[in-house]
């Protein structure tokens, strides 16, 4: 039997908005403390902050525009990409789950960015992203974009000289630019193997893009988080999972349209709590549930 939570506090006119986000906030790291550890597995060189953008409708077809920050650190022989909110939590014991992360935390769950490893374990790459109430996890051989490069220097990036690089990868076009002046063999996502740094990424229909907004000089431990609900699967697998759940046109206006939550609550831990707004948020598997989401724009297919 897993744990269930309740939290209506319409119910009592004792708590205030924030007190409410506060004890969310001390049962959220009470969970996320029972559930994982982590390894450092390496030292980041450079700590690269990217913009992820996506272009996107809402249920009712009004057209949105998605984003997220997110954290690239690029260590002596291996890196990490995910949000940025959480590299702020590992390196400076920074709370998400509080009123002022609320947007930020809906934007993870509306992102669909999954958090990637590249060359660890070593000649591999470990991809692990949510489907509610699932965490998964692949780790294949390590795949690198097969890129045409320009030659010429094309433009300046936050003052790096950068050239432009063209590929198609698993479904999708992408153009890069990529910095020979930061010689990391990284880039945002998936989007590394080129000889330097990719500074900005945009697929070829113009849905996705990242740019870098920021960079550091940094010594970070690279975490490797072990927990005990993340179920390993291929990556092909993966994939398709994705974008079958999240590709259906009811899950803008029900993400959770696949599954009875209600039925969960004997196998899964579910917080369900009412914010000082009165709206609902559910929390599974420390994972959080939007209401309602915006239609899913797939960066893989």
């Amino acid at each position: 039997m897993k744990t269930t939570l309740t939290i209506l506090f319409a119910w009592t006119l004792s708590f205030t908005a924030q007190a409410q986000d506060d004890d969310i906030t001390d049962i959220v790291a009470v969970y996320l403390a029972a559930k994982l550890h982590q390894d450092s597995i390496d030292q980041s060189n450079i700590v690269v902050v990217y913009k992820y953008s996506c272009k996107t409708f809402d249920a009712d077809k009004k057209q949105m525009t998605d984003s997220i920050r997110m954290a690239l650190q690029v260590g002596s022989h291996s890196t990490r990409f995910y949000p940025y909110h959480k590299y702020k939590e590992d390196t400076e014991d920074v709370d998400y789950f509080t009123p002022e992360n609320y947007t930020t935390v809906q934007s993870d769950a509306l992102c669909h960015i999954p958090e990637v490893w590249t060359n660890y374990p070593e000649g591999k790459m470990t991809v692990r992203d949510i489907i509610p109430p699932s965490h998964y996890e692949s780790n294949e051989d390590l795949e690198r974009p097969t890129w045409t490069v320009w030659e010429q220097d094309t433009l300046t990036i936050k003052g790096y000289r950068c050239k432009t690089a063209r590929c198609e990868f698993h479904g999708l076009g992408w153009t890069v630019r990529f910095t020979e002046d930061i010689p990391a063999i990284a880039g945002p996502w998936k989007l590394g193997g080129l000889p330097g740094l990719v500074l900005e990424a945009e697929s070829k229909d113009g849905i996705h893009h990242f740019i870098m907004e920021g960079m550091e000089n940094v010594r970070t431990p690279v975490f490797y988080e072990h927990n005990a609900i993340t179920k390993k699967v291929a990556e092909k697998k993966l994939i398709e999972n994705r974008n079958k759940i999240f590709g259906n046109k009811l899950y803008p206006k029900n993400p959770m349209y696949y599954t009875d939550i209600r039925a969960l609550s004997n196998t899964e831990d579910i917080i369900y709590y009412e914010r000082g707004n009165g709206e609902l948020s559910t929390i599974i598997n420390g994972a959080f549930i939007c209401s309602k989401a915006h239609v899913f724009q797939p960066l893989e297919k």
